[in-house]
């Protein structure tokens, strides 16, 4: 239960909603309803046969470059760092509307799918904990229901944008949970890398 609601909240912070809201609303907001639902459908289904991808076939090409889990978790972390470092020192802005030339599979394939859904430090993420599956029993199971129910909540968001962006001070609350949860990144990277340098005996913690 206790890795459950690690993955769990690890998800939320990289794949989940609250940092998809804004960034749709904003790449939507000239864009009609019907729109909107087809790219919501459309971007939900790219990004869940990306994560199956990364899940099912990440092992692999890692064992196949013979990447250690160590080295994994370094890497990992250090994207999870460089990720949450952009996200507090950039300077705020709000997504573009997009071209009425593009396509709902277009919009839906890019930004929305990647990076708005999946954005490399959560790959990383998915690459780290399917590493450590074989290590804990049920780890493996428990990540495909977490990224099950991110998709969902990703896709719910999406559909439903335009309702959820009426609702009274929710972007405030939105805002004030980003702040928290990036902050909750950053320390979760150097975590995952200081795991991996005393493993390797660079460290002791």
């Amino acid at each position: 239960m206790e890795e459950f609601s690690f993955i769990l909240t690890v998800f939320f912070m990289l794949l989940g909603p609250a940092k998809l809201v804004p960034s749709f609303a904003g790449l939507t907001q000239c864009m009609d309803g019907r729109f909107k639902r087809r790219v919501a459908i459309r971007g939900a289904v790219i990004a869940s046969v990306l994560c199956a991808f990364v899940a099912l076939a990440g092992e692999t090409l890692l064992s196949k470059y013979r990447i250690s889990i160590d080295a994994l978790r370094i890497s990992g972390g250090l994207v999870l760092l460089i990720a949450g470092l952009q996200v507090i020192f950039q300077k705020a802005h709000s997504s573009s509307p997009v071209s009425d030339t593009s396509t709902a599979i277009q919009l839906a394939a890019s930004p929305v799918a990647v990076p708005s859904i999946v954005p490399p430090a959560g790959v990383a993420a998915i690459l780290v904990f399917m590493m450590l599956a074989p290590q804990y029993p049920g780890m493996a199971q428990a990540v495909a229901f977490c990224l099950a129910i991110m998709m969902v909540l990703d896709f719910v968001v999406m559909y439903f944008i335009d309702q959820i962006m009426k609702t009274p001070g929710l972007i405030i609350v939105l805002t004030v949970l980003g702040s928290v949860l990036v902050f909750v990144q950053v320390g979760l990277a150097v975590q995952i890398i200081l795991v991996a340098l005393k493993n390797l005996g660079v460290v002791q913690v």
